[in-house]
Parts: structure tokens; sequence; C-alpha cells
């Protein structure tokens, strides 16, 4: 199997390597990292053509439509076809189209999605307190990252709710300015949501802990969707995908390939069927807003 990674291994990957090393399948693993640079993706293809894995691993969108292309635009020249391959974190397969449906890819293609509903996220939010407003700062270049921010604004519609969604400046480089964020942070707390929205964007997570501590400065408690943040920033709670669950459910569809023999194009895009509502405590303090007691019938609370 070669794994092809956008930022290093993660807890997927941890969970991936758990569920192979439990059932003692016979996989080799052969790890590359696209360091999340997209100028990296044509030699990780080329390499995988001349290797020949039984099964090329992909890690999030921009690594997968890189890798595979979109499913109405694909580029043998540029994109893989003749190699099974099965992505992970990929939070809109739809959406960034690498898949026309969840039932099939319609190729040599299928894999796992971290992204939990819209509505679901914002019912959660809604279990812990009132919420009629909603900030987030988001990655402009980030296909993933504006999928997500214009699903948030079409649940803002149908359940009655206001987004404040802040696009990061550029640098000279293209790339987000992290010297915006205090400046961001302060705007939208002055705005007074009653949340800031932690999603699924790479440079927002890679910048957790001085987005989280400065939404906290502000009095300001934050959700998230993604697992990421929840292990070491001053998130509040959030309703996620465990990172590991994902990697375990990705091995067990690359072992229904390789040891099953089932086509990828045969096998569904999924989530896990259950999700994680967990609440940080030492947060709650900090901020004064104790879970009501309702929750804490099925919420993970950590101390």
């Amino acid at each position: 199997i070669l794994m092809l990674l956008w930022r290093g291994e993660t807890e997927v990957e941890a969970g991936f390597k758990a569920y192979i090393q439990e059932r003692e399948l016979p996989f080799d693993l052969i790890i590359r990292d696209a360091a999340q640079n997209p100028a990296n993706i044509p030699a990780l293809v080329a390499e995988a053509r001349q290797l020949k894995p039984d099964l090329v691993y992909t890690w999030g969108t921009p690594l997968t439509l890189g890798v595979i292309g979109p499913y109405d635009q694909v580029d043998p020249t540029r994109h893989l076809t003749d190699l099974p391959v099965v992505f992970t974190m990929v939070a809109y397969p739809l959406e960034s189209r690498l898949v026309p449906q969840f039932a099939s890819s319609g190729r040599n293609v299928t894999g796992t999605t971290h992204t939990i509903p819209a509505e679901s996220q914002i019912k959660a939010i809604r279990a812990y307190r009132p919420m009629n407003r909603l900030a987030a700062i988001y990655n402009p270049t980030e296909p993933n990252a504006v999928i997500n921010i214009n699903e948030l604004r079409k649940a803002s519609q149908r359940l009655n709710f206001e987004l404040l969604a802040q696009p990061l400046p550029l640098d000279a480089g293209g790339r987000p300015d992290a010297s915006a964020l205090s400046g961001l942070l302060a705007q939208l707390a002055a705005r007074e949501p009653q949340f800031f929205y932690l999603g699924p964007d790479t440079w927002v997570s890679d910048h957790r802990q001085t987005i989280t501590e400065e939404a906290l400065r502000h009095h300001l408690p934050v959700f998230t969707s993604v697992d990421r943040p929840i292990k070491d920033s001053a998130v509040l709670m959030g309703l996620v995908a465990p990172y590991v669950h994902m990697g375990r459910f990705t091995a067990f569809k690359v072992e229904q390939i390789l040891m099953e023999r089932r086509l990828p194009q045969d096998l569904p895009i999924e989530t896990l069927h259950r999700f994680s509502y967990i609440v940080k405590l030492p947060v709650a303090r900090q901020l004064d807003l104790y879970p009501p007691l309702a929750i804490l019938n099925y919420a993970e609370v950590i101390e």
C-alpha cells in the first residue's frame, strides 16, 4: 500500500495501522508526504506509477484531487486511473467532484469522509446554549474550507441563524496571513456571536491554538466539527468523527478490496455511523459556561 499523506502521519494513520496489526493483515506500507504543497503531487503520482502498489491511500481533499482528479475531468497523463485508490479525510467528496454519488464512485476509487452534516452540527451547538449568530474564519484558497462555509450558509437559512464568515487575507505569496488572526477575531467578537466555529480547514486547524486562545480572551466559546482541535486547543465542545476511528474504518475498506477482492467502485463512500459529542470542562470553567445536565447523558466529558 502506498500511503500518500498531506501533512505527515496523523491519528488517522495510527488507527489504520492498529487495524492492520490487530487483524494480522499482510500489508506493507510505503509512506510519502506531500507536506501540504500541491507542487509535490505530480512526483507522487509518478512514483505510484513506477512502484505499482496494490493500492494507493490518499489523505485529504487537495491531495486526493491531485492524485485522481475530478470524476468528470480525469486526465490519464496526470491522474492515477489503473491503481485502486482509497481516500480518507475528504470533507466533501460530492461537492469537490471526486465522486458523482456516495453509492459508487463509478471508477477505481472509494473512501471515507469525516464530515458531519451542517444541520447536525448546529443542533449540537444549540443543545449546549441558544445560538442565533455563529462566527467563523476560513482559508479562501482551500476548496473544502470554502465548501464547508457554503454548507453553513445554506444551513443558516434553513435554521434561522446569522453566519459571520470572514475569509483570511492572503500575503504576497498567496497564502493566508497569520498576522491577521488577532484583528479578525476581535472584529468578529465585537459582533457578539454565541459561538466561534472551527471546521474542516487545514490552515485554520494548524493555527487552532492561536485562534482558540484569542477566542477565549474575548470570552467566545469555540465549537469544532473536527477531531484534531479537541486534543490540544481551547475548544469548548465539538461533534466529531474521531480520527482513530476514521483510520480503522478506512483500513476496513482496504481489507475488503485487497483481501476480499471487492472492486472499489462497488464500495460506497461512507462516514462513521456514530459521532462523539465532546465537552471540555476546563474551558467551560474558564468561560463560566457549563453544559446543560441533559447533555451529560450522552457527551464525553474531558477534565
